[in-house]
């Protein structure tokens, strides 16, 4: 065996030199040569021939053993392999593509948004804790080039208006407006990844369950949104939104976000519609608790031919029904119904 040098132009007219380990051998009585692997480029070696030949010759091996080799650094990786293979069995990043291929700006909107849910699945913290999860692990974008934390100069942090932001704005920035365009392509997105996810498991779409939470800010929180309101958290002196999620056979396929004063009865008809005219679902059962059911939602499915209506009223749900009087107009059947004395217990109310 041997070395051999390889010289490759570049198009900008320089030329590198590359070292292969080449090995001769006999074939029907002529002498063949075949490259057994590649070195690399030889000024990246220059500094490291001697110690490499004598590895090559097996000579003072363990003088070589250690010589001018050390760990950089160690990164876990394995969690962004994973979910990026998720990432694009789902389609999300074919999806996410399309929908920016003509604009610069949302160039490689992808791979930031596939950092962030990675981020969420093993570490979830904020944009600006994100900084620390980025020098415990690899995270990089499809071709292989990595997101470095940008921290912010000591003297500069002190001194300025915010000492407890570590980050560089710059970086929070690119982390922030990665949301805000995700935000813009909310609605295609949500019905591309609805039809693929339709195909891939087979879903059934006759049964659509939607429900509310809430979630409070500190601060004011976003103008028109951040309201006073019926606060599932315990924080009714907070400002609030409603947040509400669809979903068809275990699956998520849309979400709303609601001003934080509505009452949870008053978002089923935008819902309803959402549902019919994105997805095209005409024929379901749509599945509420106790707070969406009145007189008007019950009309409302009705007219949009919605099949059927299901209750879910936790533990009073066993009492529904036993009175056949229709619920007053605009009000839930829970509270239309009189209060009464369980016959079998007189210690416990029930619903006539």
């Amino acid at each position: 065996m041997y070395l051999r040098t390889t010289k490759v132009k570049r198009p900008d007219g320089t030329v590198d030199e590359y070292i292969r380990l080449v090995e001769s051998y006999w074939n029907d009585g002529s002498p063949r040569h075949r490259v057994i692997c590649n070195l690399g480029r030889k000024d990246l070696l220059a500094p490291h021939a001697e110690a490499l030949l004598q590895l090559l010759k097996g000579e003072e091996k363990n003088k070589v053993h250690n010589q001018g080799a050390a760990a950089l650094g160690a990164w876990d990786w394995g969690v962004l392999l994973v979910a990026r293979q998720f990432w694009k069995e789902m389609g999300l990043e074919a999806i996410l593509d399309a929908l920016t291929k003509n604009r610069r700006t949302e160039q490689g909107l992808a791979d930031r948004a596939l950092a962030l849910v990675t981020n969420r699945l093993c570490k979830p913290t904020s944009e600006h804790g994100l900084a620390r999860w980025l020098e415990t692990d690899f995270v990089c974008d499809r071709w292989g080039r990595r997101w470095l934390p940008e921290w912010r100069e000591e003297s500069e942090r002190r001194t300025s208006k915010r000492p407890r932001v570590r980050v560089k704005d710059r970086q929070l920035r690119q982390w922030y407006g990665t949301l805000d365009q995700l935000v813009e392509h909310q609605k295609q997105m949500e019905k591309e990844l609805f039809l693929r996810l339709r195909n891939l498991f087979s879903l059934n779409v006759d049964l659509v369950f939607y429900d509310l939470t809430s979630t409070y800010f500190e601060g004011s929180g976003p103008a028109g949104f951040a309201q006073h309101g019926h606060s599932r958290d315990g924080k009714p002196r907070n400002r609030q939104v409603l947040v509400g999620l669809v979903m068809i056979d275990g699956w998520p396929i849309a979400h709303h976000v609601f001003a934080g004063q509505l009452r949870d009865s008053s978002t089923v008809e935008g819902v309803l519609k959402d549902i019919q005219e994105r997805f095209g679902l005409r024929r379901v059962v749509f599945v509420g608790d106790r707070g969406m059911v009145t007189s008007d939602n019950m009309d409302l499915l009705r007219a949009v031919r919605v099949t059927s209506w299901a209750l879910l009223a936790g533990e009073d749900r066993r009492f529904f029904g036993m009175s056949n009087a229709p619920p007053e107009r605009g009000r839930s059947v829970r509270q239309a119904s009189p209060r009464v004395r369980s016959p079998k217990c007189p210690k416990r109310w029930c619903r006539k």
